[in-house]
């Protein structure tokens, strides 16, 4: 076996988005933050940033249903660590995961709620959700980045927490969107 082959492989070991759809995710959008399973995700979704464009084709094929709703949902708890620790780079890892759920959840508008934070959390951190996607387009699928790019093409109003009834609670380390 080739040494690229012995990378594919391990590429492929630290990418199995089929974890994803364990119980224990049962309710992960509502787990206190920081949690074990917030490492899980992340380092699926950093694996998957570093990985080859095919690999993340072949990754993007495996996120639908259960899966996706567990990226989507980490798409919004990272919208609060990013605030809570003033770090847009959590933001842009919990904006891969949204654009990798958008168009395979069960029920597409369920990514609406979770972007409205993820911009409400942009602007907190000083820049847009429009910023944010640009910077992380070249990992997303093309019908995850025309979702992303379809919700900030929205009036600010209707792109707001309030919007969907969402409110910022805590503050500091404290700080969530329920």
């Amino acid at each position: 076996m080739s040494r690229r082959q012995r990378d594919n492989k391990s590429d492929e070991a630290s990418v199995r988005v089929s974890s994803l759809r364990d119980k224990r995710f049962n309710g992960y959008l509502g787990v206190r933050l920081p949690h074990a399973l917030d490492v899980e995700v992340e380092a699926i979704v950093t694996a998957y940033m570093t990985c080859s464009p095919s690999m993340r084709d072949a990754i993007v094929d495996d996120v639908y249903g259960r899966v996706a709703g567990v990226l989507s949902a980490y798409g919004q708890r990272m919208a609060s660590v990013a605030v809570r620790n003033d770090d847009i780079d959590v933001l842009r890892r919990g904006v891969v995961a949204i654009g990798l759920a958008e168009g395979r959840l069960d029920d597409p508008r369920d990514n609406l709620y979770v972007l409205a934070a993820a911009n409400d959390s942009a602007s907190l951190l000083g820049t847009t959700l429009r910023a944010v996607i640009n910077d992380v387009k070249r990992f997303l699928p093309p019908a995850g980045v025309a979702g992303l790019q379809q919700f900030d093409l929205h009036a600010d109003r209707e792109k707001s927490i309030e919007a969907y009834g969402i409110r910022r609670c805590g503050s500091g380390q404290e700080f969530h969107y329920a």
